[in-house]
């Protein structure tokens, strides 16, 4: 069977279910099979999408957002866990969004690397920025906060816990805590943000670097 970060399925006649719940992008699944997935599911009138990741290659989030968006159905997002930088974005589709107690949204600017001479440089440079304006402009609409202050929470990579989200808008309200298996890799976050509450060691910094430097494209 081959892996991949989200499944989609039918709950009922009028209710459908998004999971997403790995690295978006990842194994080579692209937006495109998820349009196909969410076709599947035929007119419900409720798409319940469960997050819990994060976050993952940024071209293929906003397409994935794009389509959420288009989609008639009322839109409600539960964040389980964790919704970090890309799946954050994602989770602002939602018509009310839900968080669990004990989760987290994260929010910071893009990045990524790349190999190429200095114009390569400066053209990756610029279309971050570019994705950078789209994510913060995401941001903004979802919670009304000042331009400026969205901006310096990217820029400083910013945790929020679920009553902060509340509090400035990015979650609707809090629900309780599940009580399953926790689905944050507390290795692997670690690496990946700066910020993390997690305790980092080097050797996971920079075996997490080189391992980035393969990846394909811009990641948030």
């Amino acid at each position: 069977m081959t892996k991949s970060w989200f499944s989609a399925r039918a709950v009922s006649r009028d209710i459908g279910e998004v999971r997403i719940l790995e690295d978006i992008g990842a194994w080579g699944v692209t937006a495109k099979q998820f349009h196909q997935e969410l076709t599947t599911l035929g007119p419900v009138k409720t798409l319940e999408i469960i997050v819990s990741s994060d976050g993952g290659d940024v071209t293929e989030g906003f397409a994935i957002m794009s389509m959420l968006g288009r989609h008639p159905a009322k839109k409600i997002v539960q964040i389980l866990g964790l919704a970090a930088s890309m799946a954050s974005a994602i989770a602002c589709v939602g018509d009310e969004v839900h968080i669990s107690e004990n989760a987290f949204i994260m929010i910071h600017d893009p990045w990524g690397g790349v190999v190429g001479g200095s114009e390569q440089m400066r053209k990756s440079a610029d279309t971050l920025d570019m994705m950078r304006v789209n994510l913060l402009n995401t941001y903004v609409k979802r919670t009304g906060l000042d331009t400026a202050r969205v901006e310096a929470m990217m820029r400083e990579e910013t945790w929020l816990n679920a009553k902060e989200a509340v509090r400035l808008g990015f979650a609707d309200t809090i629900t309780p805590a599940l009580q399953a298996a926790a689905m944050v890799k507390v290795g692997e976050m670690a690496a990946k943000f700066k910020s993390s509450p997690l305790p980092r060691s080097w050797h996971v910094i920079r075996e997490s670097a080189f391992a980035n430097l393969n990846r394909r494209g811009r990641r948030c």
